[in-house]
C-alpha cells in the first residue's frame, strides 16, 4: 500500500478519535474492519483499485430496496482522474439491483475519495462529529434517578424515538427514504436495543417524570484487550418534551455507570449541526474527536 493511501487509511479506524493509540495499529483496526466485506477488483491503465462493500440484508428488508455500504477503496497511487473513473466502473461493474442505495461513511481527510464519490454523483446526507472523554475520573456532575429500561418500556420508547425527529440524520435527510419509514426505523431500533442489541439502555426513574427519554451505550469489551484500555460507546438517544433537561442527566448518569464499568474512555456521535448536543457533551467533560461525513447514491 502506498504511503499516500496509508495516511489516510488510519482514519477509518473506528477509534481514530483516539491519538494515543499509535497509526499502525489503527491502520490494522482499518483493514480488520473489511474483512467481511466483498471485494471488487477494477483494473484501469496498468492501476488496480479494490473496492470494499456490502449488501445490508436487514436495512435492504426493511426499506424493501437493496441497501449497500460502501466501506473503503485501496489504490497505489494519487491519480485523481483515474480515481474518477474508477469509481464509475465499479458502478457499472455490479448488478446492486432496482432502486438499490449505496452509502459510505468517509472520514473528513479522504478528501480525493470525497471528491471523486461526488463527481458520480454521490450525495452528502450527513456530516457526524465523535466527541470522548477520557479523563473519566474528574466526571463529579450532581446525580440523579435512572433505570434501565425493560420490554414494558418498549411502546413507549418507540413512540418517543418515532416523534422526536432529527431532520440531520442520515436517514431523514437522504431524500431517497420516505420520512415516515425512517421514523418507524428509529423506532423499531430501540425496541431491538431493549431486546438486546445494545448492552445498557437509562431511562427517568424518579417521581413525576415518565420514562419517555432514552439512552443508549454498548460496552465494547470485545475491543479492550486488542485495544489495550477499555473503550465504551454511548450510541442512540432521544427525549420528549415532557422530560426536559433530562438529556444531560442521562449521558451523566451514563458516564457515571460506564466508568464503574472500568471503562477509561468512552465516545458518541452526532451531526455537526446538533449544537445543543455538543455544548452538553462539552459541559460534561467530552472533547472533538473527528469528523465523518455520510454520502449515499441512487443506483437504479
Amino acid at each position: 500500500m502506498s504511503e499516500f493511501r496509508k495516511s489516510v487509511l488510519r482514519s477509518y479506524s473506528p477509534y481514530s478519535f483516539y491519538r494515543n493509540i499509535k497509526d499502525e495499529k489503527h491502520i490494522e483496526l482499518a483493514l480488520k474492519s473489511l474483512n467481511n466485506a466483498f471485494q471488487e477488483k477494477i483494473s484501469l491503465e496498468g492501476e488496480e483499485f479494490i473496492y470494499y462493500y456490502k449488501k445490508l440484508d436487514w436495512d435492504s428488508a426493511y426499506f424493501d430496496r437493496p441497501i449497500y455500504k460502501l466501506f473503503n477503496v485501496l489504490f497505489e497511487h494519487n491519480d485523481f482522474d483515474l480515481l474518477c473513473k474508477s469509481v464509475e466502473k465499479f458502478l457499472k461493474s455490479i448488478d446492486f439491483g432496482q432502486d438499490a442505495v449505496i452509502s459510505i461513511e468517509i472520514p473528513a481527510e479522504d478528501i480525493s475519495l470525497i471528491q471523486a464519490l461526488g463527481t458520480s454523483g454521490f450525495k452528502l446526507i450527513e456530516s457526524r462529529l465523535t466527541y470522548f472523554n477520557d479523563n473519566l475520573s474528574k466526571h463529579d456532575y450532581r446525580r440523579f434517578n435512572v433505570r434501565k429500561a425493560e420490554k414494558q418500556d418498549i411502546p413507549v420508547l418507540k413512540e418517543v424515538a418515532r416523534t422526536m425527529r432529527n431532520d440531520f440524520d442520515r436517514f431523514h435527510s437522504d431524500q431517497l427514504f420516505d420520512q415516515r419509514l425512517a421514523d418507524e426505523y428509529l423506532a423499531t431500533y430501540i425496541e431491538n436495543s431493549v431486546n438486546g442489541f445494545t448492552d445498557v439502555i437509562f431511562v427517568p426513574n424518579e417521581n413525576n417524570v415518565p420514562a419517555e427519554a432514552f439512552l443508549t451505550a454498548n460496552y465494547l469489551k470485545n475491543d479492550w484487550e486488542y485495544l489495550g484500555f477499555p473503550v465504551s460507546k454511548m450510541v442512540l438517544s432521544a427525549v420528549n418534551t415532557t422530560c426536559k433537561g433530562w438529556y444531560v442527566k442521562l449521558v451523566s448518569e451514563m458516564t457515571f455507570h460506564l466508568r464503574e464499568q472500568g471503562v477509561s474512555c468512552i465516545f458518541m456521535n452526532t451531526q455537526s449541526t446538533n449544537k445543543a448536543v455538543i455544548k452538553t457533551w462539552e459541559s460534561l467533560g467530552y472533547k472533538y474527536g473527528n469528523c465523518v461525513h455520510v454520502l449515499s447514491k441512487n443506483l437504479s
